[in-house]
């Protein structure tokens, strides 16, 4: 690696990082069966301490007067995201925080409660259960107050006055916020693997990443959103995201697994379009896939794409390969992830991509 870079500064020939093969074994576990990707949550947070009712009582000040502490705030839930986190699967249904200390004499106040930090991943929705947006975490280390602790309460010193020497009343601690939300991740890659069932999305994530999507000869082999890393000899990985296999009609909630991970897409650098080369008239793939981003979101339509012909170890995919390239105005790399074909070659063009539409706020995202 070294040798790669001094090499490049006295020879000044332009450095082109290369893809570097998986170096771990791959995981064994069945991921696909666990990832989550919403989740509805209740939380309560702490309750406030309350006040303190106490007098001094001293050598030779039997009546000192009123000497009562103020209670502890109650401790704030907050949500917080982390680069560190990838899936919703820990978050538990119910969360309550600590409440604050009562005061004490002599004027002590209680001590506050820790808030409870919620580790969530980069690109979290928080929601309302009406389904309002409330929150967006874009950000590492981007935080959300989703509820807030009590106060706590005033010790009678608080209504000590001129009027009443011997205040005897105190406040109670206020109780915390009681709120429910629903979580939804939305997958924040660099690029967006689309296409129909058995397409060859999975395939193609397991041979260029570590990623362990199923694979299997029928339909709706990937349930949930796997995501896969490319790591090249300069450091920089690539992250690509295989959605769920696409149905006509899915931009509606009734057709197939519906829009609930098209919405995984919206966050995706670019998006990688993948037909199969190997049935007749495989443009019309494309023609379909186009209509379902246009119907979920117009916008999508405007990012990079770039269309990747799979199955091209096929007989017939080569007789159809100039027919398609003629009818699709993007660019088309045909690949098989069976014989290995122009994968090379899709993860160079995968690096450059990267290195032009990278931007600051991507990098602090990812």
């Amino acid at each position: 690696m070294i040798r790669t870079f001094v090499r490049h500064l006295t020879t000044k020939v332009p450095f082109q990082p290369k893809p570097l093969a998986p170096r771990k074994p791959k995981a064994s576990m069945d991921f696909d069966n666990e990832f989550q990707d919403e989740v509805e949550v209740r939380l309560v947070a702490g309750k406030g301490g309350d006040g303190r009712a106490s007098f001094s009582k001293t050598f030779q000040n039997e009546f000192g007067g009123a000497n009562g502490g103020d209670g502890g705030n109650g401790a704030h839930i907050i949500l917080q995201a982390s680069k560190h986190v990838t899936s919703l699967n820990n978050i538990r249904k119910l969360y309550i925080a600590d409440n604050g200390a009562p005061g004490e004499a002599n004027f002590k106040k209680g001590t506050s409660a820790e808030h409870s930090i919620i580790p969530v991943p980069v690109g979290t929705i928080v929601k309302k259960i009406n389904g309002k947006t409330v929150c967006e975490l874009r950000k590492h280390e981007q935080k959300f107050i989703a509820a807030r602790g009590g106060l706590g309460g005033k010790g009678n010193y608080y209504f000590l006055s001129n009027m009443n020497r011997a205040p005897t009343e105190y406040e109670l601690g206020a109780n915390g916020d009681k709120k429910k939300y629903k979580l939804e991740l939305q997958l924040i890659a660099h690029f967006g693997l689309l296409g129909f069932p058995n397409a060859g999305k999975s395939s193609l994530l397991r041979t260029i990443s570590r990623a362990r999507p199923i694979v299997g000869d029928y339909e709706f082999t990937t349930r949930q959103p796997q995501l896969g890393s490319i790591e090249y000899d300069d450091f920089i990985q690539i992250h690509v995201a295989d959605i769920p296999g696409i149905v006509p009609g899915a931009c509606k909630e009734e057709q197939g697994l519906g829009s609930r991970f098209l919405r995984h897409i919206e966050r995706c650098l670019a998006l990688l379009l993948v037909i199969d080369m190997s049935v007749e008239r495989p443009w019309e793939q494309y023609d379909l896939l186009m209509n379902e981003l246009r119907e979920y979101r117009t916008d999508l339509t405007q990012k990079k794409i770039t269309v990747l012909g799979n199955k091209m170890d096929d007989a017939d995919a080569k007789l159809q390969l100039e027919k398609t390239r003629q009818y699709i105005p993007y660019p088309l790399i045909p690949i098989s992830t069976v014989e290995k074909i122009n994968i090379d070659k899709l993860l160079f063009y995968l690096r450059k991509q990267y290195d032009e539409l990278i931007t600051d706020e991507w990098r602090e995202r990812i």
